[in-house]
């Protein structure tokens, strides 16, 4: 007796090719198991960290800080509509618009049942990291993992929102500052242009710090003209006595030694940039100004229905933040314009 398995159904995925070069591939798609569900991709956007892997090569890539497969599909930042649920899934449903939290967690762990899989004590398994990201024409989820989407967040706008937007959100969140209180964000990349549209819609005054003339006249272009260089920056000059709260996007030591320096006294810094590298002096950097310290990494899945429920509510601006929006056969021209270092955030959309 002879057995036939039925053919892997395909989709066209972008994968690393080779050391900064990306290239257009037919991956394989799996049909959606227990608690999954299979979306129609819309928008998956491409964040710095997908450009670690970019500058590396293969070997580099199995061997990082965060190894990964070059068969991985990368692009974490997902959204799009259900296609199929697998067995036992009854919320998203089909037709549902929705993002998708790229951490997923073994949802039995405390953390995990407090929402915080990016915690999870068994490990958890992330999108483009150790199985298939975004940038793909379907993408095999886990359900739990999915967020609706109001009507009025485009997809795109749902992409950042499940990764660098919602990450600004909470970072305003944990820095506690108060409607009419003062903010400053180091770093006017993405993040920062949306921890900039999050502190306006909250009624924050809001200042910018960057070294590039080219991201301070796009924050700029869209109505943040307190953006300053940050080489010589005088927080006296603009803020005296320093900021109520001061977020550090860069993830470098200039921009962390910045942080500290022109935050006030009983002000909270928060990090957010990954990056190596930062020494302290606790004595004047802290203790002796009441200065609160605080670390930040990603965000739980009740924080970011929240963030998703506010963006839309609140009417946060963070569609022209969205500079660039290329098919999936413009992939390859689109990471390397990421990687070159164009402003503003890039999408690989389906619409």
């Amino acid at each position: 007796m002879t057995t036939t398995t039925a053919p892997t159904a395909t989709v066209r995925a972008l994968r690393f090719a080779a050391k900064e070069k990306v290239a257009v591939v037919d991956a394989p798609l799996p049909e959606p198991g227990p608690g999954e569900l299979t979306l129609d991709m819309k928008a998956a956007g491409l964040c710095g960290s997908d450009l670690h892997y970019f500058h590396m090569t293969h070997e580099e890539m199995r061997h990082a800080t965060q190894p990964r497969s070059p068969e991985m599909t990368p692009g974490h930042e997902i959204a799009g509509v259900v296609k199929a649920v697998g067995p036992g899934v009854s919320h998203p449903r089909v037709g549902d618009r929705v993002a998708v939290q790229h951490y997923s967690g073994c949802g039995q762990c405390e953390s995990c049942r407090r929402g915080w899989d990016v915690h999870c004590e068994r490990g958890a398994r992330v999108y483009s990291l150790n199985r298939p990201g975004g940038c793909q024409d379907e993408l095999v989820v886990t359900a739990k993992d999915c967020v609706v989407l109001p009507d009025e967040v485009s997809f795109p706008v749902g992409a950042f929102l499940a990764c660098g937007a919602t990450t600004a959100y909470q970072a305003l969140l944990r820095s506690e500052v108060k409607p009419g209180e003062t903010v400053v964000v180091i770093g006017v990349g993405p993040v920062g242009l949306a921890v900039l549209a999050w502190a306006k819609a909250f009624g924050l005054r809001a200042i910018g710090t960057d070294p590039s003339p080219e991201r301070r006249a796009f924050a700029e272009s869209l109505g943040y003209s307190d953006v300053h260089d940050s080489a010589g920056f005088d927080i006296e000059a603009v803020v005296p006595g320093g900021a109520n709260a001061v977020i550090d996007t860069s993830g470098n030591v200039h921009g962390r030694r910045t942080a500290v320096e022109v935050v006030r006294t009983w002000g909270t810094v928060v990090f957010v940039g990954l990056g190596p590298d930062f020494t302290i002096d606790p004595v004047p950097d802290l203790i002796m100004r009441q200065v609160t310290l605080r670390g930040m990494f990603v965000f739980s899945v009740p924080l970011m229905m929240e963030a998703v429920a506010e963006a839309g509510r609140l009417g946060v601006d963070l569609a022209p933040i969205i500079t660039s929006v290329s098919s999936i056969e413009e992939g390859p021209d689109a990471f390397a314009d990421f990687a070159a270092g164009s402003v503003g955030k890039s999408v690989i959309g389906w619409e």
